[in-house]
């Protein structure tokens, strides 16, 4: 029954241009960011454009490692100053060198060093170019990029019928849903601080365990250095991330408390009349 609903899903994404897929990868990913983005109530232009930015110089080196690890589909062609060739009535695009390495739309990608380059952009403009903290962003960025890879397995295993990339895309997704629903199932049920420690326990979790599975999932398979350097990158940047997330979170927590210990306020206090000097 597996079996049949891939052979279903191959033959439905088979008819559909692997440049609408791309598309569709990247504006989920854009939702994806859009909305951890607005729960820290940050500027609507501000959120876009470090997206886009990111996304955009992901893809170049996403497509530049690509071509390196695969040049000799590249070598033989010949260079050509115009991107397409006109042979009788048919005409061909993006054929010769050098418009060939600008040909991305048919998953000609390496869709992990895309993701760590998106996450690595993504994060010198937070840090360096918003100067926004690094504790309101980490949980967006990092699951942005996880949902878009989750996608792209999900996607190119359907289409090429690779019932691993396709079971371990499947996997990837399910995560950060997980996470979702007992996120607002604390929120409904906890107020307070205790809800923030918990919410900060839940997501560190859960990015170390999409961190070891994105990791393991790699590692398990015969892949080139670009992509073993790739994921030691992504490791290292979770790692390093989670530790000042927690740092952050735990000194916001710290001064919240102190703030709250100067005076409580009743709500007798609250409604005696203001008395003004004479």
């Amino acid at each position: 029954m597996y079996l049949d609903i891939l052979e279903k899903i191959q033959d439905m994404l088979n008819s559909v241009s692997p440049l609408i897929l791309f598309t569709i990868v990247v504006f989920l990913g854009m939702y994806v960011f859009w909305s951890g983005s607005m729960k820290t109530r940050k500027n609507i232009s501000s959120v876009y454009d470090i997206f886009v930015t990111s996304i955009l110089g992901g893809g170049v080196v996403g497509r530049a490692c690509y071509i390196i690890m695969n040049w000799e589909q590249f070598s033989n062609l010949i260079w050509y100053w115009l991107p397409y060739e006109k042979y009788g009535d048919e005409i061909y695009l993006f054929r010769l060198l050098p418009w060939r390495f600008l040909r991305i739309w048919d998953w000609r990608i390496d869709i992990l060093s895309m993701f760590v380059a998106f996450i690595l952009i993504a994060t010198f403009w937070v840090l360096v170019v918003k100067k926004w903290k690094w504790s309101h962003m980490f949980t967006t960025i990092f699951f942005t990029a996880e949902v878009m890879l989750a996608l792209s397995f999900i996607l190119l295993g359907g289409s090429t019928g690779n019932q691993e990339w396709l079971t371990q895309g499947i996997v990837m997704v399910l995560l950060p849903l997980v996470l979702f629903f007992l996120k607002n199932s604390v929120k409904k049920a906890i107020i307070g601080k205790k809800e923030l420690k918990i919410l900060m326990f839940l997501d560190i979790f859960f990015i170390l365990l999409t961190t070891a599975y994105v990791t393991y999932t790699y590692l398990i398979a015969d892949i080139s250095n670009t992509e073993k350097g790739s994921i030691i990158i992504f490791t290292l940047w979770s790692l390093l991330g989670i530790f000042f997330y927690m740092k952050e979170t735990k000194q916001a927590d710290i001064t919240i408390e102190k703030l709250s210990s100067v005076r409580t306020v009743s709500r007798l206090d609250i409604n005696q009349p203001i008395k003004l000097p004479q």
